[in-house]
């Protein structure tokens, strides 16, 4: 956890030190508030941003988002998918730095390079989870996932109006997850052959809540933001 927080902490300032001075009247800030992390996701959060023009093509910026039970409201609130429960927290970091494709396009085109740190906890009750080699059974658990990467991104800014508008983005990155299962009250070891419900599945979109320990790889982003420009 040090070293990821030293890491973000080296990036931006990075990004300020290597970035060219621009004059006051060319200067850029912009807020974003994410559409998508509090409705879609299997995690829900809100998160919000600032980006800042530091150059006639580089922007820096940093998001940070916040989700607990009360706030979630979205498919994951059901007592009966076990998703998200009553002790459900989660909060993340993300330092952005931004390159301008098209700068003189009222289209922005910008592609980026996003660092991210993910924290998230919760209570499971009744479900089973896989570690190493086994499968197990429990009665409640709890539950810790820390989530670290870089993702590159390409960012679309469609404008309504001169300050407000919609910023969609796509990226693919690289993942560094750890799941820990503590606390664990009636575990017992199953025996999963033949039972497609312990085969988690390339695919499985909510695998992180049933595979402990460590895992590397493909990260794929997107978000859909509204911004405004002051």
């Amino acid at each position: 956890m040090k070293k990821t927080a030293l890491s973000l902490l080296m990036f931006c300032v990075f990004t300020v030190m290597s970035a060219q001075e621009i004059t006051r009247d060319e200067s850029e800030s912009v807020l974003t508030f994410s559409l998508f992390t509090p409705t879609f996701s299997y995690a829900p959060r809100y998160k919000v941003g600032f980006m800042h023009k530091i150059s006639s093509r580089w922007w820096a910026g940093l998001s940070a988002g916040y989700g607990n039970y009360d706030t979630s409201f979205n498919f994951t609130r059901n007592d009966d998918n076990n998703i998200v429960n009553k002790d459900y927290k989660l909060y993340e970091v993300r330092p952005e730095i931004y390159y301008d494709l098209r700068p003189t396009s009222k289209l922005k085109h910008l592609l980026s390079a996003e660092l991210f740190y993910i924290h998230h906890t919760d209570v499971f009750y009744n479900d089973r989870y896989n570690e190493n080699i086994y499968t197990y059974k429990y009665t409640t658990a709890d539950y810790r996932r820390i989530k670290t990467g870089l993702n590159i991104n390409y960012n679309l800014l469609f404008y309504f109006t001169k300050k407000l508008g919609l910023t969609l983005t796509t990226g693919l990155g690289v993942k560094f997850r750890n799941v820990n299962f503590n606390n664990v009250t009636g575990k017992t070891e199953v025996d999963i052959s033949g039972d497609d419900e312990g085969n988690l599945g390339l695919f499985e979109i909510d695998g992180y809540r049933k595979e402990a320990g460590n895992d590397t790889n493909i990260n794929f982003n997107f978000d859909l933001k509204l911004f405004y420009k002051f």
